[in-house]
C-alpha cells in the first residue's frame, strides 16, 4: 500500500506520481525556503504559510518562535532528510516519513551529528514529519523528536491556501485525499473499506480503548492489517481485517503448546457468555509460537448502525467486553 490511485482525484496530481519520500523531502524543503524574507513579496501567501509551518515546529517543542530573516534549507545533509537553519542559529532537523518508519538508531545519530556542528542544544528542534500513519511513537519521543502528523501538516496548509501556486495546491489536495480515505471508515459500508479505511478505524479504536497497537503482517496468503490489545499473561486479542476477533496465546516452549491451547480454549469458550459474547473454536488450531485458541462467533465484530455504517461505540463495547473476558480468565487461580 504505497500509492493512492490518480483516478481518485479530480485531475492529474503531481504527487500521485511523485510518491516517494524523496519527493516529499523536496516539497518540504521548497516550502520552507519560502520563509526567507527575501521572498516575502514574490508570493506573500506562500511566504506566510512557510513561516507558519516553522512556527508550528516551534510550538511542537513548546518553544517561542524567534525573530528570523534568513532561511537556509539543505537536503540529505549527512543523511538528515531536511535541515532548515534560521539566521545561522536555529537548526530544525526533519526526518521525513510516509509509509515507512524510523529504523535502527538513525534518529539519535542525526541529533548527535547536529549537536556536533556547534548549535546550542536549546536551539535544535527535531521533527518526525509523518504524513502516513503509524501505530506507536514512543521511540520517536524517546529519541528527542516530536511527531508532526498529516493532520498537523494539513492544519498549516489549509490555513495558508490563499496562494495560487500549483505545486502547493497539488500537495494540499494530495494530503486531503489521503486523509479522506483514512477517515472513510466513518461513513462507508463495511464491504467498501480498503486498507486506508481499516487504518483509520484502528487508529480511532486505539484512541477509544486507550491501548493497543496495529500494523501490517505479511504472510503467504497476501498479508493483513491487524490490531492487538488486551495483553494478559500469555493471552491477548487480535482483530483482523477479515472481520475476525481472535483470542491468541504465545507459547515459546513447543512441548507445552498443545496442553495450553486446550486449556485456554476451554476457559474462553466457557466464560464468554458471562460477558455477553459467544465464542467458538477456530477453523483449525495452530502449532506455532502464537496460536488462536478461540474466535468470536460472529461474521463481523464490527457493529453497524441503522444506516449500515460503523457504530463506533457499540464496536468499542464488544472489544472492551473481550478484554474484560481476557482479564477475568487470566486472573483465575491455575487449576
Amino acid at each position: 500500500m504505497t500509492t493512492v490511485e490518480p483516478t481518485m482525484l479530480e485531475k492529474p496530481n503531481l504527487f500521485s506520481f511523485a510518491t516517494t519520500e524523496l519527493s516529499q523531502d523536496a516539497f518540504i524543503a521548497w516550502l520552507l525556503a519560502w520563509a526567507d524574507t527575501q521572498y516575502a513579496s514574490a508570493d506573500p501567501q506562500l511566504h506566510a504559510c512557510a513561516r507558519e509551518l516553522i512556527a508550528a515546529f516551534f510550538a511542537k517543542h513548546s518553544k517561542p518562535l524567534p525573530q528570523f530573516t534568513e532561511v537556509s534549507v539543505t537536503r540529505q545533509s549527512k543523511h538528515i532528510d531536511v535541515l532548515c537553519v534560521l539566521d545561522g542559529n536555529y537548526a530544525i532537523v526533519i526526518e521525513d516519513k510516509t509509509h515507512t518508519e524510523a529504523h535502527s538508531n538513525q534518529l539519535a545519530k542525526y541529533l548527535t551529528d547536529i549537536q556536533g556542528r556547534g548549535y546550542q542544544p536549546e536551539n535544535i528542534l527535531a521533527l518526525y514529519f509523518k504524513t502516513g500513519d503509524q501505530s506507536c511513537y514512543k521511540a520517536i519521543y524517546r529519541n528527542g523528536f516530536q511527531p508532526f502528523s498529516r493532520r498537523d501538516v494539513l492544519a498549516v496548509l489549509e490555513a495558508g491556501s490563499g496562494t495560487s501556486n500549483a505545486i502547493f495546491h497539488d500537495y494540499l489536495a494530495w494530503l486531503q485525499h489521503w486523509d479522506t480515505r483514512v477517515e472513510a471508515y466513518r461513513a462507508r459500508p463495511f464491504g467498501e473499506w480498503d486498507g486506508y479505511a481499516w487504518i483509520g478505524f484502528y487508529k480511532a479504536l486505539k484512541e477509544q480503548l486507550g491501548e493497543g497497537n496495529w500494523g501490517y503482517v505479511p504472510n503467504q496468503s497476501g498479508g493483513f492489517l491487524g490490531f492487538w490489545c488486551g495483553f494478559e499473561d500469555i493471552l491477548h486479542i487480535q482483530l483482523v481485517d477479515n472481520q475476525e476477533l481472535r483470542f491468541r496465546i504465545d507459547v515459546p516452549e513447543a512441548l507445552k503448546r498443545a496442553a495450553l491451547r486446550r486449556h485456554w480454549h476451554h476457559k474462553i469458550v466457557t466464560h464468554s457468555e458471562t460477558f455477553g459474547l459467544r465464542t467458538k473454536k477456530p477453523p483449525r488450531f495452530g502449532h506455532g509460537h502464537s496460536m488462536v485458541v478461540a474466535t468470536l462467533d460472529s461474521e463481523d465484530y464490527r457493529q453497524a448502525d441503522h444506516n449500515g455504517q460503523l457504530d463506533m461505540q457499540a464496536t468499542v463495547d464488544v472489544v472492551r467486553r473481550a478484554i474484560a473476558l481476557v482479564k477475568s480468565v487470566t486472573s483465575e487461580p491455575s487449576e
